[in-house]
């Protein structure tokens, strides 16, 4: 099974992975990239604004404009990380 990584720079490319995500998320910087769904992780120095007003979860704002949502079982390490 591989993996397709989507780059958010300009310009967007997509790379194809042979690793699993979490594969992957083993070999990104912690303090840079965080896991926020079973599908996603994202680069903290990309997020331009958080949102925690709904209940149990949080939205993120990603300076490219896109909208992402840290899964509920995501929030308590996001939290930590960030000092929330």
């Amino acid at each position: 099974m591989s993996l397709l990584v989507l780059c958010q720079q300009l310009p967007i490319r997509l790379y194809q992975l042979r690793l699993r995500l979490y594969e992957l998320e083993e070999r990104l910087d912690d303090t840079l990239f965080v896991r926020i769904s079973n599908s996603e992780n994202v680069n903290l120095k990309k997020v331009k604004n958080l949102d925690l007003s709904f209940v149990g979860t949080i939205c993120m704002e990603l300076s490219n404009g896109d909208v992402s949502y840290v899964y509920r079982r995501y929030v308590s390490k996001i939290k930590k990380l960030l000092g929330l």
